[in-house]
């Protein structure tokens, strides 16, 4: 099955992806009046809040760069494409995104949050440098194909997380340790 395949797939169940996509932001605001803005950092709010994000950024994720290559790559037509299967994800993510970040307070409270912000900036810059590589042809001649500008752009992706762990340290995550110090000092 194809990314197109999946996408007619969906489709066909409209209101099912739509209720789907609607879930994480309104269960993130159920949420936020049952505990309060802001408290949202504690037990076991966060570990629901971790959920949420993952259920609602892997989707809205796929879906960002889903568009972008089209619009970018495949220079097709925006206004064409099925709204609930290229649109809805992203604006859940963004929406989700938003509600947690009132009801928690810090995203640094939330555990995996760190590692999710770090792969959306790695898919971010790894698209940006393959949309770059795409531009301006490079080693991508008349015999090149899409496979040989996915190569490149895993090779910018690996590149690119190699710098990172270079220059921020692997598991080098301490705004996560000052939040879990802070709550040990508060036990």
């Amino acid at each position: 099955m194809t990314i197109d395949g999946l996408a007619e797939f969906l489709a066909n169940y409209p209101f099912t992806v739509a209720a789907l996509f609607a879930a994480p932001p309104l269960f993130a605001l159920l949420l936020g009046a049952v505990h309060g803005k802001g408290n949202g950092g504690g037990l076991p709010w966060k570990y629901v809040y971790t959920l949420l994000l993952y259920m609602a950024c892997v989707p809205g994720i796929f879906a960002a760069m889903l568009t972008a290559y089209r619009l970018l790559f495949l220079n097709t037509d925006l206004t064409k494409v099925n709204v609930l299967i290229y649109f809805l994800p992203i604006v859940s993510m963004l929406a989700t995104l938003v509600l947690v970040k009132r009801n928690v307070g810090e995203f640094a409270r939330v555990p995996g949050f760190g590692r999710l912000a770090g792969l959306m900036l790695m898919l971010g810059l790894s698209f940006g440098v393959a949309f770059v590589l795409h531009r301006m042809h490079f080693f991508i001649g008349f015999l090149g194909d899409l496979g040989s500008l996915l190569l490149y752009a895993t090779a910018a992706f690996a590149l690119l997380q190699w710098a990172r762990n270079k220059l921020f340290g692997a598991k080098d995550d301490r705004a996560l340790k000052d939040v879990v110090a802070g709550e040990k000092a508060d036990a």
